[in-house]
């Protein structure tokens, strides 16, 4: 089973729409879903560059109490949602 990205299922999407007749065409405001969609893709990013950026500090032997301090969040919070990426690292 493969994944579809945003970009892929917007294609499919438009592919589909070229064969709908006018008469069949309702109005639909989408901006909401867009910004939606623009933010989903916004936080992909981010996660990303946190847990490089988390990878990069306790490369630089920086405790997870720093880490955890600097996101904002306990050392035990930051170790259980990036002490994964440090194993696959």
């Amino acid at each position: 089973m493969t994944t579809e990205s945003r970009a892929e299922k917007a294609a499919r999407l438009e592919r589909w729409a070229e064969g709908v007749s006018a008469e069949e065409l309702v109005s639909v405001d989408t901006d909401v879903l867009r910004h939606l969609a623009q933010l989903a893709d916004q936080r992909t990013r981010l996660e990303s560059d946190l847990r490089e950026a988390v990878i990069a500090a306790r490369r630089s032997d920086r405790s997870w109490a720093e880490i955890g301090a600097m996101l904002g969040m306990s050392k035990q919070a930051a170790q259980r949602k990036y002490g994964r990426a440090m194993s696959a690292a």
